[in-house]
């Protein structure tokens, strides 16, 4: 056997002395963007979900005019697609150790599963992020601190873009840090009158750290890295109050959420448990105007 739960790696959980009842946690970053995209689920039989956006017609000087007859003009529509995948991790646990570990069987099937679970939704997260650096549209400077021109500017890029809808503001943990030094930085301009003080307080457990310039603002440490930059974005979102998801940049094609696949009294692992915990998802670009990239000095 190898890599599986023994009484050696479950050194925390066992009466060796006086220990307290709860274990104490890892540090893991908040889910915060997987909520902000659109969703759609994967029919039974097929991996792939397609997201169907219309083609504009620019040529309108030529199609539309006063006193001549109308141009047969076709509405055509084009497609992408997101292609599910699996991830996970699996637990499997000796006999031995369920039956010295301080929580017990039941008890160590429930922390299995509560790990899992978080492991499956900061894989998600992470990849979510990582479509924030297919944006065509930038603001900020490469290798550069991130500013308070720099939100003012995504705000005109989105105007620029044409997008509708309130945005979603994903900071990454530097960019985060920056925004506030900058904050910190303009005194009285935005201390005394209010307009800062959310953005200096800690993060809440969901990653929120505030709202500015209309702005809601999240951050956690699962931005991708792109030529040494940190990503942040600010995108339409398909959750926020008032919005229509058919204006998000993102489409996240779901075939499961995180389940968990138990097999109990494995012989092979000496009579203990193992269980998967697993989700299938898959991320593509619908529309490119619906959200700006800015980069930020590692």
């Amino acid at each position: 056997m190898a890599n599986e739960t023994t009484v050696s790696t479950l050194a925390g959980h066992f009466h060796t002395e006086r220990i307290d009842a709860l274990t104490a946690p890892y540090a893991i970053d908040p889910f915060c963007s997987i909520g902000h995209v659109r969703k759609a689920e994967v029919p039974q039989g097929t991996k792939v979900v397609a997201f169907a956006r219309v083609t504009k017609d620019t040529a309108l000087s030529g199609t539309i005019t006063e006193a001549t007859g109308l141009s047969n003009v076709a509405y055509d529509t084009a497609k992408v697609s997101a292609t599910v995948a699996e991830v996970g991790i699996l637990r499997q646990s000796t006999k031995l150790s369920e039956r010295q570990s301080l929580y017990g069987t039941g008890g160590l099937l429930m922390e299995f599963l509560d790990d899992g679970v978080k492991m499956c939704l900061e894989k998600a997260e992470t990849d979510v992020n990582a479509e924030w650096a297919n944006a065509s549209t930038s603001v900020g400077t490469s290798a550069a601190p991130f500013t308070l021109a720099d939100l003012g500017s995504a705000l005109a890029q989105h105007t620029i873009n044409k997008s509708q809808g309130a945005l979603y503001g994903f900071m990454h943990a530097t960019a985060g840090k920056n925004l506030r030094q900058e904050v910190l930085g303009s005194g009285a301009a935005w201390i005394t009158t209010g307009a800062g003080n959310s953005v200096l307080r800690a993060p809440n457990a969901d990653g929120f750290m505030g709202e500015l310039m209309g702005v809601q603002l999240y951050t956690n440490n699962l931005g991708v890295t792109a030529s040494a930059d940190k990503v942040s974005c600010f995108l339409v979102s398909a959750s926020l109050p008032g919005n229509d998801e058919r204006y998000c940049p993102t489409g996240m094609a779901v075939a499961w959420v995180p389940e968990a696949t138990p097999i109990f009294y494995n012989p092979v692992l000496s009579g203990g448990m193992q269980v998967a915990i697993t989700m299938a998802y898959g991320l593509v670009e619908v529309l490119d105007y619906g959200y700006v990239k800015a980069p930020t000095i590692a």
